[in-house]
């Protein structure tokens, strides 16, 4: 009986050995490297492009000028797009893209007679973002940047005899803003994001999607 039992231990043991000799060795003892040979894990890489799509408050004035009357603001709408500069610059990666933006503004004016201003902001930009490491993991980061472009100022009205600042305010402005975001990824390739600056709108909230 024991020397069945003993057997059957033997048995069990090689069988054991043999199963585990073909296992790879732990993860803890290797550090996977992507093709550029940096380590994996990170939402913001050498690969990767976002569209951002977003939803801003705040931002520019509009015919502070004239005192009696009233003046309303939509939100701005932002699409920006982002993608990783070939080589990592430094701690981490700079992201390169582009930006438009569009805000309408109204303004009723009440002194004589109901007069309205219809304004259109265009803003068109490059902008450039840096993901430093340190604050990039794989389901969220913490970035800045900066943005350089023209804003594009019109309006229309019915006002017969329009305000000289309304005139004064058509054409277009070179702008440039510094800017901070987050951005957290709900799934593999959609992500929530933020952003506080001086562009078209001072706060900004969206959705990224990553390609």
């Amino acid at each position: 009986m024991k020397t069945k039992m003993r057997n059957t231990l033997f048995l069990l043991l090689g069988l054991s050995s043999f199963a585990f000799a073909g296992e790879p060795v732990s993860s803890s003892a290797t550090n996977v490297l992507t093709p550029e040979g940096e380590t994996g894990g990170k939402c913001f890489n050498e690969t990767t492009h976002i569209v951002n799509i977003g939803i801003g408050t705040g931002g520019i004035s509009y015919f502070s000028g004239v005192a009696v009357g009233s003046f309303s603001r939509g939100p701005a709408i932002i699409a920006t797009y982002e993608q990783a500069w070939p080589k990592k610059l430094g701690p981490g990666f700079l992201g390169v893209g582009a930006y438009l933006g569009y805000q309408r503004g109204h303004y009723k004016d009440y002194s004589s007679a109901v007069y309205y201003y219809d304004f259109n902001y265009i803003s068109v930009a490059a902008r450039g973002v840096y993901h430093w490491d340190v604050l990039n993991s794989d389901k969220a980061e913490v970035y800045g940047g900066v943005l350089v472009g023209f804003r594009i100022h019109s309006y229309s009205s019915n006002d017969p005899y329009p305000y000289a600042y309304a005139k004064s305010n058509e054409g277009i402005y070179p702008i440039g803003a510094a800017f901070a975001g987050a951005r957290w990824y709900f799934a593999k390739n959609f992500a929530l994001y933020g952003e506080a600056g001086s562009g078209v709108s001072f706060l900004t909230g969206g959705v990224s999607f990553k390609f």
